[in-house]
């Protein structure tokens, strides 16, 4: 007994040390505890807390719209939230209709790596599950800047939605999460109801059945696509240098991630 309550002394002594030590280096460098609290929720944004808190549901009728905020810097093998996941998600609730961030006149012309790159892994997964994919973004160049929203974007993105999910009954959306806050108040002024939605629902959802790591069939091939389209717009489409330097910075990026894809493999 004696020595079990020296054994908690110490561990009691050792605790107040470091709260002592931590809440001295606060006030003599408070830049550290900002650095190390930064590195703390940088590490927190990337587990599976930020995945199902951009995850909604909404229900109007018998019509359930589930909408998913992707991450554009998330990849095949990302922790906690990957490509992987967008996989699991399109099969394991197996949606009437895709909603993706692509713009439609480009789906149309087929080319399906319009936006970001998630979207493309996304859509080519949902047509080997044999279901239909729409592209609700809206943008100009002559009427907004690069990597940006602004309102009328987000107006054209809110029809669209509505005019694609009308006659469906479960219909997945996938957007960067930016679209998926803008959109929360858009949906319910439409009469849409932002449902009860679990952890376990969600986890289910996400839970991945194949973890080969490889790219869908024709990844690289609309890739290719895109990077033409991307040249052919730089003078012609895009007129000013903030949209022709961005162009240049897509077609790099895209050009190494083709060699990424190669190097993975895709699935045959």
């Amino acid at each position: 007994m004696y020595g079990l309550k020296s054994m908690l002394k110490v561990f009691r002594n050792i605790v107040i040390f470091f709260i002592c030590l931590i809440l001295l280096l606060s006030i003599i460098y408070p830049q550290l505890l900002n650095e190390i609290a930064g590195r703390v929720y940088s590490s927190l944004s990337r587990t599976t807390y930020f995945r199902d808190s951009s995850f909604d549901k909404y229900t109007k009728g018998d019509q359930n719209i589930y909408f998913l905020g992707t991450v554009h810097s998330m990849s095949l093998n990302s922790k906690n939230f990957s490509y992987l996941n967008l996989k699991a998600v399109i099969e394991n609730l197996k949606p009437d209709l895709l909603l993706i961030e692509s713009r439609p006149d480009q789906l149309a012309n087929n080319n399906f790596a319009d936006g970001p790159i998630e979207m493309l892994y996304s859509h080519l997964t949902a047509l080997n599950c044999g279901i239909p994919v729409k592209g609700v973004d809206w943008w100009t160049p002559d009427r907004g800047e690069p990597n940006s929203t602004n309102a009328e974007r987000d107006e054209h993105i809110n029809r669209n939605i509505l005019k694609e999910v009308a006659g469906h009954k479960k219909v997945l959306i996938l957007m960067g999460k930016t679209h998926l806050k803008i959109e929360r108040p858009k949906l319910q002024a439409a009469g849409y109801n932002l449902s009860s939605f679990s952890k376990i629902e969600k986890d289910n959802l996400f839970k991945v059945k194949d973890n080969r790591l490889l790219y869908p069939k024709g990844m690289n091939y609309y890739i290719q696509k895109r990077i033409s389209y991307e040249k052919s717009c730089i003078g012609t489409v895009y007129k000013t240098d903030i949209w022709n330097n961005q162009a240049k910075i897509i077609i790099k990026e895209l050009e190494e991630f083709s060699k990424v894809i190669k190097k993975t493999g895709e699935i045959q």
